[in-house]
């Protein structure tokens, strides 16, 4: 049980690795312009008058153009799914199956925690070490229904601010060079994700004879990279891969 506990541990705790890329620079103030007053115009003495000219016929006149009103661009919403639940917090939302427990830790911390040493004093460890760290997450959640494996299923959202200059391949190459040597991966590239594109790795972990596999999305969005991970036992994973592909389509930020 014990073994069990660390794993699990090592794999909270690597998934949500800094990368501190930098900070993003804000531009520089634009100038006010200064407004001139115009000189006073100055007034003529009476001209001599002009014989009347002929009034010009009137020509038909056509209805102006309508100007279209321009189209507020939105961020793509998440879309409710039939029995599952909305776990939203720090302005992103996303959809689990109802059986999964959890929530913003900004708000909810007390509860995830409790939920958690609840389970019994196998995951009294984990327990421990969101409460010590409630900002390592953005929202972080659990499948009740706990597979053959003992596995607690997780999955966890983080947030890095980064520079506009920040490719999705930098940021998913920084990300391996950070990784425990236990970890491996299997699956790299950037895919589309909704109307999103989306950095997306399947890794592989291996710890005292335990293996777990974990999905992890990385969206862009400015200057925030917003990092989804869903973890699992290995042999669990390839039956929850759908459920997992399912949920991160669902993701979505507020503006």
């Amino acid at each position: 049980m014990n073994k069990r506990n660390r794993i699990l541990l090592v794999c909270m705790l690597c998934v949500s690795v800094a990368l501190a890329c930098g900070q993003a620079t804000s531009p520089e103030p634009t100038a006010v312009p200064r407004l001139v007053s115009p000189e006073p115009t100055q007034v003529v003495g009476p001209t001599a008058t002009l014989e009347p000219t002929a009034t010009p016929v009137p020509t038909a006149t056509t209805e102006p153009t309508a100007i279209p009103e321009p189209t507020a661009t939105s961020k793509p919403a998440a879309t409710a799914i039939p029995g599952w639940s909305k776990f939203e917090g720090g302005g992103m939302a996303l959809w689990l199956p109802g059986s999964y427990q959890g929530g913003n830790l900004d708000e909810d911390i007390d509860l995830v925690v409790q939920t958690l040493r609840n389970l019994g004093p196998d995951y009294e460890q984990m327990a421990q070490v969101i409460e010590q760290n409630p900002s390592m997450y953005v929202i972080w959640a659990f499948d009740s229904e706990i597979g053959p494996t003992g596995f607690l299923t997780n999955v966890s959202v983080t947030t890095e601010r980064v520079l506009s200059a920040v490719t999705m391949d930098m940021y998913l190459d920084a990300v391996l060079e950070q990784l425990p040597a236990q970890f491996s991966v299997v699956e790299q590239g950037v895919v589309s994700l909704g109307e999103r594109q989306a950095g997306r790795l399947v890794i592989e972990f291996d710890v005292s004879g335990v293996v777990g596999k974990e999905l992890l999305y990385a969206v862009k969005d400015d200057g925030t990279m917003w990092i989804i991970t869903y973890a699992t036992g290995a042999e669990e994973f390839d039956q929850r891969l759908p459920v997992f592909e399912q949920s991160a389509l669902s993701f979505s930020t507020e503006p």
